[in-house]
């Protein structure tokens, strides 16, 4: 073998490692399994296969692998549900490059493949003319293990191409050169082992506990969105990073709450801040590009924030996307969807004495329950202020004796209680209409269930009792009978006379 010939096997396995096919490890799989090279004159009548081991990008770490499969284990995680497929390498002429011809040796020493997969330049040494990429020979999908396995039928050079992955993947590896033979050790692989890697992103939305203070329509709700920074191969940058949320028209005043990392916030020269309507979005300036580079797989939170102004069927949804090197924004990652519910109160306040008829002026305050979800409210007791709700702390009844507190909290679906579909508030009335008794103490206080969406009739009604008068002056009793007496004694001042009278006109 001369001298000449190692080079150009040398500077072709160089071309490889510096292209795509980044060394790293593989185990526990058949496909991973190591391969000896063989010696001689290559074999005419072999098959080969191409074994794909798909990882993320490697962040500080040197760890390599040989395309034998040997070597020390890749630390970055295992990629699954990406595809590759191996396209035939073909000569002027239009048929398979034969790799027994010493000359096309020479012309794959310079060969360059494009972008897509579908254009091959260079090779000087071209025998007859450029050479093309023909017809897909095999394709495979990763497993869990992120590995696949491409069975080729016959000896010849391959262009492999990462033909589809997951919305995840933001930057696929360049499609590479295989030649089956594979110069290795001085010797042939027909079974190649090959590691190209991937850029990935991820991203989660959550929901924001509400606050003591931020039970009542009017408060802010905040969807913190964690995104993950890809790692990039060596020598690529990002084009562009974009978190964006296009949140519930029942939210007003809609922006961003923050934007940190690793807990410290992000310097606002390297985002800006873009609000369309609803949509909010989150777009890192060239310098914060430069920035994100720099801090592979670290969680980037963006906090998305925005005031409810109406319920309507009480649930209010969300979620999140990113787009990473995407910037057509055509393929973004889509987080999962968060919820916060909301309800509204109906109060109704009657006359005691006659229960269907409404008293207008009651006043009411709302009050947190001191065990929001109790398996039932009815034995609620109150806790902190009175609640603002949509500006107000104070309610009060209608003509027809109705209150009604217009949006209060009930649940998330990420925090204690996820999902509830009621919560329990205590109402304290602090003000009877007039001529009415005010309750006080215990009585003043009473226990509601708060459920999701808008109530359709009454949730709860609450009587109230007239005030106690003094009595009004009485024609009965001691009074009628000092009359009685009075007139008795009249009449019988006049029987006697007239008793007196008829003696003395008898005597006469």
């Amino acid at each position: 073998m001369s001298h000449t010939g190692r080079t150009r096997r040398r500077r072709f396995l160089t071309m490889l490692a510096a292209g795509t096919l980044t060394l790293g490890a593989a185990l526990g799989m058949a496909t991973g399994a190591t391969a000896a090279p063989s010696f001689g004159n290559i074999d005419e009548d072999a098959t080969g296969s191409i074994i794909v081991h798909k990882h993320e990008n490697q962040v500080g770490t040197g760890a390599e692998q040989n395309p034998d499969g040997t070597g020390t284990p890749i630390p970055s995680a295992p990629v699954a549900g990406v595809e590759f497929t191996a396209y035939e390498i073909l000569d002027a002429d239009g048929t398979p490059v034969d790799l027994t011809v010493p000359r096309n040796w020479d012309h794959l020493d310079d060969l360059e493949v494009s972008a897509d997969g579908k254009t091959l330049t260079g090779g000087p040494g071209a025998p007859s003319g450029p050479w093309t990429v023909g017809a897909a020979k095999d394709a495979g999908t990763t497993g869990a293990d992120g590995t696949t396995r491409l069975d080729l039928d016959r000896i010849g050079a391959y262009v492999v191409v990462e033909t589809d992955a997951p919305t995840s993947v933001v930057q696929r590896a360049h499609p590479f050169i295989v030649t089956i033979p594979l110069p290795y050790e001085d010797g042939w692989l027909y079974d190649v082992h090959v590691y190209p890697k991937n850029g990935l992103v991820d991203i989660t939305k959550s929901v924001t506990a509400q606050p003591a203070d931020g039970l009542g329509l009017g408060s802010t709700v905040s969807f913190p969105v964690t995104t993950r920074v890809p790692g990039l191969a060596p020598g690529t940058a990002f084009d562009s990073y974009v978190v964006q949320d296009v949140l519930d028209p029942r939210l007003g005043s809609v922006g961003v709450a923050s934007v940190t990392l690793d807990g410290a916030k992000v310097d606002a020269s390297y985002y800006t801040v873009e609000v369309d309507g609803n949509t909010v979005r989150v777009v890192f300036t060239p310098a914060g590009l430069t920035w994100l580079a720099t801090q592979a797989d670290q969680r980037l939170v963006t906090t998305f924030e925005g005031t409810v102004e109406s319920i309507g069927n009480g649930t209010i949804t969300n979620e999140a996307t990113v787009f990473v090197n995407d910037p057509t924004e055509t393929n973004g990652l889509t987080s999962n969807t968060v919820e916060t519910s909301w309800g509204d109160l109906v109060i109704k306040k009657t006359d005691a004495a006659s229960p269907g008829t409404g008293l207008a002026g009651a006043q009411f305050q709302v009050y947190a329950a001191a065990d929001p979800y109790a398996t039932s409210c009815t034995a609620a007791t109150p806790t902190g202020s009175p609640l603002t709700v949509d500006g107000k702390s104070t309610f009060t009844s209608d003509a027809d004796g109705k209150i009604s507190v217009d949006g209060l909290f009930v649940s998330d679906s990420v925090n204690e209680k996820a999902s509830a579909t009621t919560r329990c508030y205590v109402l304290k009335e602090v003000q009877a209409p007039a001529g009415f008794v005010t309750p006080s103490g215990d009585d003043a206080y009473t226990p509601v269930a708060v459920s999701t969406g808008a109530t359709t009739g009454v949730d709860v009604t609450i009587e109230n009792v007239q005030q106690v008068v003094p009595p009004l002056p009485d024609t009965g009793g001691e009074g009628r009978a000092a009359l009685l007496a009075a007139g008795a004694l009249v009449l019988g001042l006049a029987l006697t006379l007239s008793v007196a009278t008829r003696r003395r006109a008898a005597r006469s």
